[in-house]
């Protein structure tokens, strides 16, 4: 009787063994379980690497910002500010490839500091030109500091800024701008024949 016992015992076990083996082999994420694992593993760091996605989404030159009055600058009597030059800052970086805008506080657009006006304004309407807030007069307590917005923008932006100004009153103001102010900050210069010379171009690639 119990040799029978035993018989049943041993075809139950064997028949329950042959069913899980059975099911292990039609379940797919067993069978390919390798394949699966390896494509999870090539794709992960696509998808969780944050510095990954920031380059993917990037665009292949960095913008650039222009400190407007710093870059046309050209005499301490009024018209002080030169039209050409600021277009010629403009084509440069538009030639070479890179979005750029310049900034200045915006009763600019209506001063008589500029030596054309109209063409500065032609500039503005081409989108060219981002003013930051003020009253419409030139007044230092009607406009909020354009250095700061400049900064700002610069900082959550990633973009390079045009300048001659070290930007030290604002750089101590937070830790984003005066990383710009020393690391994506381009200095320049005009030459006699009126054509621009960039420095510091390493500020013009991605980290």
């Amino acid at each position: 009787m119990a040799s029978k016992r035993k018989q049943a015992l041993n075809r139950s076990s064997s028949k329950s063994k042959f069913t899980k083996s059975a099911i292990h082999r039609k379940r797919p994420e067993k069978s390919n379980g390798g394949t699966v694992k390896k494509t999870i593993r090539k794709r992960r760091p696509a998808l969780r690497s944050t510095s990954g996605v920031l380059r993917a989404a990037r665009p292949k030159r960095r913008t650039v910002l222009l400190d407007a009055c710093n870059v046309s600058h050209y005499q301490n009597r009024l018209p002080r500010f030169s039209v050409e030059r600021l277009a010629k800052a403009l084509e440069y970086f538009v030639e070479n490839g890179h979005e750029v805008y310049a900034v200045f506080p915006r009763f600019h657009l209506y001063t008589g500091q500029w030596d054309n006006v109209d063409r500065l304004q032609g500039l503005y309407r081409k989108s060219y030109i981002v003013p930051t807030p003020c009253k419409e007069f030139p007044c230092a307590k009607s406009q909020v500091y354009d250095d700061r917005i400049l900064m700002a923008i610069a900082a959550q932006y990633q973009c390079a800024v045009v300048s001659n100004d070290r930007f030290r009153d604002v750089a101590s103001e937070h830790p984003d701008w005066a990383f710009v102010a020393a690391n994506r900050r381009l200095p320049f210069d005009w030459d006699s024949n009126g054509r621009l010379s960039i420095y510091n171009t390493d500020a013009l690639r991605f980290d």
